[in-house]
């Protein structure tokens, strides 16, 4: 997996997804795409395989907004450190038409997130505590 910090992705906007650029704090596509290597400032969500999100002070916009908003671009896999919450969600499986995931899968801060295949391996979140 090729990994950028910060970069932007063009989504599109409408329903629950109130913006149609957002800067994920982590984006994980297949190597092979080269998705990174001379992109724009703003790319397509298209091919992204992870967007990774640690909640700022305006959480609800990384619960909700940006969560609705990658569903319906169709990125597989969101993955949201939530630092009040004291927990680590994966939402997987969007369904487009619902903006939403179909998926979740929540634990507390120190236990083991699976990743799916593309990924196969368990995220560690002891460190979090």
């Amino acid at each position: 997996m090729d990994f950028s910090g910060n970069k932007g992705l063009e989504l599109i906007r409408g329903g629950l997804c109130p913006k149609n650029h957002v800067i994920p704090d982590s984006v994980f596509a297949p190597r092979e795409l080269d998705l990174f290597d001379d992109a724009e400032p703003w790319m397509p969500g298209a091919g992204v395989a992870l967007v990774v999100e640690v909640t700022s002070a305006q959480a609800n916009r990384d619960r909700a907004d940006k969560r609705h908003c990658y569903a319906k671009a169709s990125i597989p896999l969101y993955l949201l450190v939530d630092r009040e919450r004291q927990a680590v969600t994966l939402f997987s499986e969007p369904a487009v038409e619902f903006e939403d995931y179909r998926e979740e899968f929540r634990v507390p801060f120190g236990k083991p997130v699976p990743l799916p295949q593309a990924f196969s391996l368990v995220l560690d979140t002891a460190d979090l505590i």
